[in-house]
C-alpha cells in the first residue's frame, strides 16, 4: 500500500490546482431609465425644472454653445471568472442606457435622443467568442 500515499498526494495537488473558485458576479450604476418618464419629455414645451421633477438631477450635464445637455445614465455589467492558481479565465458583459437632453439658452428641451442596451446583458461561462 505504500503507492498510495503519492497516489493521494498528486490527487490533492490537482484538485487544489483546478478548484481555485468560480465567480459570478453582477454590478449596476446609476438607475434604470423609465420609457414612459421619457416619453413625457416634450421637444419645444419642456423646462430644465420639468425634466428634473420626471427623471431628477442629472448625472452629468454638459455646457456648450448657449446649450446645456443633461446625461442620465444607467450601466449593468455581469461577469463570470474562473480562477485557477496559474491561468484565470474571465468574460465581463457591460452595457449601459444614456438618455441625452439638449436644451436651448432659454432652458426649453430641443432634442430627446435615448439609446437603451441593458436588456441584452447575459452571464458567458464561456470565456472565449460567442
Amino acid at each position: 500500500m505504500p503507492y498510495f500515499k503519492p497516489l493521494a498526494g498528486i490527487i490533492i495537488i490537482l484538485s487544489l490546482v483546478f478548484t481555485q473558485g468560480c465567480v459570478v458576479a453582477r454590478g449596476t450604476l446609476g438607475e434604470p431609465l423609465q420609457e414612459d418618464t421619457i416619453s413625457a419629455i416634450k421637444k419645444g414645451t419642456t423646462t430644465m425644472t420639468e425634466v428634473i421633477s420626471l427623471i431628477g438631477a442629472p448625472d452629468r450635464i454638459v455646457r456648450g454653445n448657449d446649450r446645456e445637455i443633461f446625461h442620465y445614465y444607467y450601466y449593468d455589467a455581469k461577469t463570470t471568472a474562473l480562477i485557477l492558481i496559474l491561468l484565470n479565465f474571465a468574460r465581463g458583459d457591460v452595457r449601459n442606457d444614456n438618455l441625452y437632453v439638449f436644451f436651448n439658452k432659454n432652458g426649453i428641451a430641443e432634442e430627446v435622443v435615448y439609446g437603451k442596451r441593458t436588456g441584452r446583458t447575459q452571464f458567458r461561462l464561456w470565456p472565449f467568442g460567442d
